[in-house]
């Protein structure tokens, strides 16, 4: 068997569908996974041109003209005229004079996977409340009282806001209410409202209906909401929520009504909701960001989180979870000692938990030893100029890392942008760059 025939051997069997059409959309050759998802045998495509076929019914989609056109490969989720849900890549094919001569697609069913991610994300979630209770710490009076007032909370359907600075334990106490109310075996669903573009936060939330925008799959969409129904959605940073999504939300809320993206018709859930957020959700109500009628729904119950700085005592307990969780993690059987319990309990920790346990897990991993006793540091250059004989001279060692400049004029530009921009949204925009980025970026650097 020679290179071609190995090759067109290759082509045949490959798992995903291949079809090539030349420049002028003449199909050249399609394989028996594409005629697999099509439900339709060759002889209905070779030889024939994409534009006759899609007048015809037969096929939806042209991708392979935009790549032939652009001479560039384009990548799309789209859907079959069978309803199979596929990832189309369509890559051109160069001539000697650089000229596209064809274009490859290769098509791979996603069908199942999107099935599966709907199926199992309540659960997913759902099975981690078997878990929650070893998470919460209360040693102080100050969160012995917030976890009395959370269990009594769990127990009423009302909507709840969680408020606190960042780092103070929002979701854990989320998924505590969670795992104590009378609906812990349904689907508990969490959304990061600050995470989500603008542009897709609204099928996020409320899905969408077949052919509701260009790329939409064929059998429509849920959104959170609808897998959430009979369940618990918990919105983190709702006070990162649009306005004008802020609208579709209240009407879930007062008339649990809800309307697809494309839909004719509302549907009703019944969704109990969980939201919190580290702003000030009453000074955005004065100034026209959040919602009036908005505030006071969600704020029905509240569970105001206390800062670390205000339990301490609770800091020891926190250290050996984490401490326990590291050596599970890692194989380990390290433990702390009262000097570095108390050491820990002395500082004042403004990023609050999420701090702690991140500077815990720093100290787990730097020290060589099985018992953390002192606190180590790490090595770090700094950009402090040597003396040296002459003034131009400068000793290299002494320089920090081009990684570790960069990131930490990028840290000061993320804390800045969202200093003046208030929201991370308006603060994407004065950086250039996505939504998305920036909240990554910001929740990593703003501690």
């Amino acid at each position: 068997m020679n290179r071609l025939q190995l090759l067109e051997k290759a082509i045949e069997n490959s798992f995903d569908g291949v079809f090539i059409v030349d420049n002028k959309g003449k199909v050249l050759y399609v394989n028996k996974a594409y005629e697999k998802l099509a439900q339709r045998g060759r002889e209905c495509f070779v030889g024939r041109y994409m534009d006759q076929l899609i007048d015809e019914g037969l096929m939806k989609l042209y991708i392979s003209k935009e790549v032939i056109e652009s001479g560039k490969s384009i990548t799309r989720a789209e859907n079959l005229l069978s309803g199979t849900e596929v990832i189309v890549t369509s890559t051109p094919v160069f001539d000697e004079e650089e000229k596209v001569i064809a274009a490859v697609t290769n098509v791979r069913d996603i069908s199942e996977i999107i099935r599966l991610q709907e199926e199992n994300i309540c659960y997913r979630e759902s099975l981690r409340y078997n878990t929650v209770e070893d998470k919460v710490v209360a040693v102080s009076p100050v969160t012995k009282e917030l976890l009395r007032t959370a269990k009594k909370i769990a127990q009423k359907h009302s909507t709840v806001l969680i408020t606190g600075e960042t780092g103070t334990g929002k979701e854990v106490f989320a998924d505590y209410i969670f795992s104590n109310s009378q609906r812990n075996e349904k689907p508990f669903v969490r959304i990061n409202c600050g995470a989500i573009s603008p542009t897709l936060i609204e099928s996020e939330l409320f899905g969408y209906v077949k052919g509701a925008f260009t790329g939409a799959s064929e059998k429509g969409k849920k959104g959170a909401f609808e897998i959430a129904d009979g369940g618990t959605i918990f919105l983190d940073e709702i006070g990162e929520l649009p306005l004008d999504m802020q609208v579709k939300f209240l009407r879930v809320l007062q008339e649990g009504e809800l309307t697809r993206i494309g839909a004719e018709r509302s549907q009703t859930v019944d969704v109990r909701v969980i939201a919190a957020t580290n702003r000030n959700l009453k000074q955005m109500v004065k100034e026209k960001t959040f919602r009036e009628d908005l505030y006071y729904r969600i704020s029905v119950l509240t569970l105001e989180l206390a800062p670390l700085r205000e339990r301490k005592e609770d800091i020891p307990d926190l250290t050996r979870l984490f401490i326990n969780q590291l050596n599970e993690k890692y194989g380990g059987q390290k433990e702390a000692t009262p000097h570095f319990l108390e050491g820990l309990m002395e500082r004042p920790w403004p990023g609050n938990i999420r701090e702690l346990s991140n500077f815990v897990e720093q100290q787990y991993v730097i020290n060589d030893s099985g018992v953390l006793h002192s606190f180590a540091t790490l090595r770090k250059r700094t950009a402090a100029a040597p003396a040296a004989k002459n003034a131009d001279q400068t000793d290299a060692a002494e320089l920090p890392s081009l990684y570790a400049a960069v990131e930490e004029l990028e840290k000061d530009l993320v804390l800045k942008a969202m200093k003046r921009g208030k929201t991370t949204h308006e603060a994407a925009k004065l950086l250039g760059i996505s939504q998305p980025t920036f909240s990554r970026k910001y929740n990593k650097y703003k501690e």
